[in-house]
């Protein structure tokens, strides 16, 4: 705030002399410290509660009977909202994780970046940039999240009480996780426009089958020699294997949905194409979707008909 003033008074006295300048300076409105202080030191409350005392009573002193937290995980996941009750039973099943798992969290304000903006006297805006910090088994502490947070305060009977906060994600790659900044490619741009709308239309109708348990559709899209390669699940090779899974776990519960604008496609001389792009899914027995993950497909032509040769599916 004192640097925004002083480059104020700087431009000020240059270009347009000292009595614009006394105009100008009565016009910025002067922080309210006191207000600052009190909610900087209900923030920090806040976080020695979930991360330390876990002391749920004293919750009470912070947040507004009708609380709501707005989780928002950027633009292809849906913004999630969440009651003081869930906030609490979070905060309540994170204590008693804690021990068990011998892992902690810590949380710390980027420096500067908290902000109070006044909005008459019984509302305030509080904002601020935030990183969560995680310590398991005694390893090296790692970053976990990076995110902005809007908090909304009323006073309410002479005491200010949170009524809503939104978290949005700066950062899911921190950059002290992995150790340096990480790399952010050129927008993508298709070698060739028609081949790229047909792998498109080749997703479109292989997972279309797939959410519909259209098994001999996706047998036919599939070579014979598929590998098919699962972090999580290791290699299979049995295309006959991967259609009994699918039929098993798949059918009537779960659906894929694509990423839009994720898919890229790259030709692949004398073969066909690799296909790379990110995708969630949907459980009926779960609420929601997956976070996006990325998947590659190589596609080979063979005697003008394509199939999907190599699947790797990564979360």
């Amino acid at each position: 705030m004192e640097l925004k003033k002083l480059i104020l008074t700087a431009c000020c006295f240059c270009f347009f002399g000292f009595s614009v300048l006394a105009q100008a300076v009565k016009k910025v409105p002067a922080l309210n410290e006191k207000l600052f202080i009190e909610l900087s030191a209900k923030d920090s409350l806040l976080f020695d509660i979930a991360f330390k005392s876990c002391d749920l009573k004293q919750l009470e002193s912070i947040f507004a009977p009708g609380f709501v937290f707005y989780h928002d995980r950027g633009y292809s996941v849906a913004t999630s909202p969440q009651s003081l009750d869930d906030f609490k039973k979070n905060i309540k099943r994170s204590c008693e994780n804690k021990s068990r798992e011998r892992a902690s969290m810590r949380r710390e304000i980027v420096k500067g970046s908290l902000q109070v903006f006044e909005q008459g006297e019984t509302r305030a805006i509080q904002t601020g940039v935030q990183r969560f910090y995680r310590t398991e088994n005694g390893k090296a502490e790692k970053i976990v999240e990076e995110s902005k947070f809007s908090r909304t305060w009323n006073k309410i009977k002479g005491n200010w009480l949170m009524v809503s906060e939104l978290d949005y994600m700066v950062n899911t790659h921190p950059v002290s996780l992995l150790g340096e900044l990480r790399y952010e490619p050129k927008p993508y741009a298709p070698e060739s426009v028609e081949l790229y709308q047909k792998i498109v239309s080749l997703d479109s109708a292989f997972f279309g089958a797939y959410n519909n348990c259209e098994l001999d559709k996706m047998a036919a899209m599939m070579s014979d020699e598929l590998e098919f390669y699962h972090d999580r699940g290791g290699l299979s090779t049995s295309k006959k294997q991967v259609l009994e899974s699918i039929q098993k776990n798949i059918c009537g519960k779960v659906t894929r949905i694509l990423a839009k604008g994720s898919i890229e496609v790259y030709p692949i001389k004398d073969f066909g194409v690799v296909q790379i792009g990110y995708h969630s899914f949907r459980n009926i027995a779960e609420p929601g979707e997956s976070e996006p993950s990325k998947f590659i497909t190589l596609w080979r032509l063979k005697d003008g008909n394509w199939q999907a040769t190599r699947i790797v599916s990564l979360h």
